[in-house]
């Protein structure tokens, strides 16, 4: 199969997404671990990946939706880790 550049962009913006989804899943595993996490930069990092997928020709930026869906997933899994985190923290102030 010939490779383009375009399909080189596709495989890097994978690997970056991929990277981005390793770092949710390991924040998330942090937080429910009851360490404190520094978020900061990985918001832009998510709309990092958004963007790059948008620059993607229509054919290729629909291949990454299974991978922005991964993404998607673990952001609202680290959220609602956070919460829980808070609510616990919450509740051992207030005892």
């Amino acid at each position: 199969m010939h490779s383009t550049g375009t399909s080189t962009l596709l495989a890097e913006l994978r690997a970056f997404a991929d990277g981005v989804a390793q770092t949710l899943g390991v924040a998330r595993g942090l937080v429910e671990a009851g360490r404190t996490v520094d978020l900061g930069g990985l918001e832009d990092q998510v709309g990092l990946v958004c963007a790059k997928a948008l620059d993607l020709p229509p054919a290729e930026g629909r291949l990454m939706r299974g991978d922005l869906m991964a993404l998607l997933a673990r952001t609202e899994a680290l959220s609602v880790a956070l919460l829980h985190a808070r609510q616990m923290s919450n509740c051992q102030i207030s005892n």
